[in-house]
């Protein structure tokens, strides 16, 4: 990354969403991309690595549901893309998305 793609970076928020296992077990991945696909929004995710090493985690493909909550704030869920195939498929269109935003930005 050089110094221009670093100071466009500045200011910009990064999406953390932790998930939580049956045992309890706590996972923060960070949102690389969104994008749509068949009229549904879904988030492409990368787990965090563990913190002090440069380990880098597992993709995962969400679908976004908006909800709202009871103080009638609009919010975001994720709910996980459990269907192989079509998780590869989303990973394959969120990777294509990701180089065409890359050729844009050239």
């Amino acid at each position: 990354m050089n110094e221009n793609e670093m100071n466009g970076m500045e200011g910009m928020e990064e999406d953390v969403i932790v998930f939580e296992d049956e045992d309890g077990q706590e996972y923060e991945f960070s949102v690389v991309d969104y994008f749509f696909y068949n009229g549904e929004e879904y988030a492409l995710l990368t787990e965090n690595g563990t913190e002090g090493t440069e380990q880098e985690g597992e993709c995962i493909v969400c679908k976004v549901v908006p909800v709202t909550g009871e103080d009638g704030a609009e919010d975001e869920e994720f709910e996980l893309v459990e269907d192989e195939e079509l998780a590869q498929k989303l990973i394959d269109i969120a990777n294509t998305h990701m180089a065409e935003d890359e050729e844009e930005e050239e």
